[in-house]
C-alpha cells in the first residue's frame, strides 16, 4: 500500500500542481492585501477572513483535480488494469489513492496557510485593533478544520469516480456537494432563527433542509476561523465532535467506494 500511495503522490506533484500552488499561493496573498487595504477599521481580520475563504474556495477545486487526476485518469486511459494484474486488492489500491490525495491536501492546506500567515505578519498597520487576530495554535486548529473539510470532499469524489463512467461528473457533483455541505447549518440556522417562522424560505426550504441534514455532513462545523479572527476560547468537545462527523462520513463513503469499486467491470 505504501507504494501505491508514493506513486500516487508522485503523479500528484508531476501533474504541475505544486506550481499551480505555488501561483495560488501568490493570488492568495495579493487579494488578502487588497483586502486589508480595502478594509477602513480592521484590516487584519478582513485579510485574513477573505484569505481563508479564498483557501477554502481553491483547495476544493485541488481536491476534486487531484482525485480525478489519480483515479479518474487512471481508470479513462485503462492503466487501471496494469496495477490490478499485481496482487494488491482494490480496496487497498482505492485507499492508497485517498491517502496520497489527503497527503496533497496537507501540502496545499500547509503552503497556502504559510503563505497567508506571512502576510498577515508582516501587514502595516497604522493602529492596534480592539480585536488583533491570533496566528498561533488558533490558527493551526482553523487549518486542520479546512484539511478536514476537504478529506470528506474529496472522499465523495472518490466515491463518484468508483461508479461513474463519465470523466467530468465527479468534478461536477462534487463542487455541488461542497457547496450543499458548507451551506446546510448556516441556512438552517437562518431559517430556524427567530422571525423567520411563516416566510417563504421556511416554508418551502425548511422540509428539504431537514431531510438534506440527514444525508448530507455539515461542513460549516470544520470552519473554525472565528477562533483566529477574534481570539475565541477554544470549544474543545464541539471541535472534537465536528472532527469525529468528518472522520466518520469519510469513513462510510470510502467504505461505499470499495463496496461499489469490488463490484465495477471493467472493459
Amino acid at each position: 500500500m505504501w507504494q501505491l500511495m508514493r506513486s500516487g503522490w508522485i503523479s500528484g506533484i508531476r501533474s504541475h500542481s505544486i506550481r499551480w500552488l505555488l501561483m495560488i499561493a501568490t493570488a492568495v496573498i495579493f487579494i488578502a492585501w487588497l483586502a486589508a487595504n480595502f478594509s477602513a477599521r480592521q484590516p487584519a481580520t478582513v485579510a485574513l477572513d477573505v484569505g481563508l475563504s479564498g483557501i477554502r474556495l481553491v483547495l476544493m477545486l485541488m481536491a476534486l483535480f487531484w482525485v480525478q487526476e489519480l483515479l479518474g485518469k487512471d481508470i479513462e486511459r485503462k492503466s487501471l488494469y496494469f496495477v490490478l494484474a499485481y496482487p494488491v486488492s482494490r480496496g487497498v489500491y482505492l485507499a492508497s489513492r485517498f491517502f496520497a490525495v489527503a497527503a496533497l491536501l496537507a501540502l496545499g492546506v500547509l503552503v497556502l496557510g504559510l503563505a497567508l500567515g506571512a502576510v498577515l505578519g508582516v501587514l502595516p498597520v497604522s493602529y492596534s485593533q480592539p480585536t488583533p487576530i491570533h496566528l498561533g495554535g488558533a490558527y493551526a486548529l482553523v487549518l486542520l478544520g479546512i484539511w478536514l473539510d476537504l478529506l470528506v470532499i474529496a472522499a465523495f469524489a472518490l466515491l463518484l469516480c468508483s461508479l461513474s463512467t463519465t470523466p467530468f461528473l465527479p468534478l461536477i457533483l462534487g463542487c455541488f456537494f461542497a457547496l450543499a455541505a458548507r451551506s446546510l447549518g448556516v441556512s438552517l440556522q437562518y431559517l430556524l432563527a427567530p422571525g423567520a417562522e411563516g416566510t417563504a424560505e421556511a416554508t418551502y426550504l425548511l422540509p428539504v433542509l431537514n431531510v438534506a441534514q440527514w444525508l448530507l455532513p455539515d461542513l460549516s462545523r470544520l470552519d473554525w476561523r472565528d477562533l483566529s479572527l477574534y481570539g475565541l476560547p477554544v470549544p474543545w468537545a464541539a471541535l472534537g465532535w465536528a472532527a469525529l462527523m468528518a472522520l466518520g462520513y469519510c469513513g462510510l463513503l470510502l467504505a461505499l467506494a470499495t463496496w461499489k469499486f469490488k463490484r465495477r467491470e471493467f472493459i
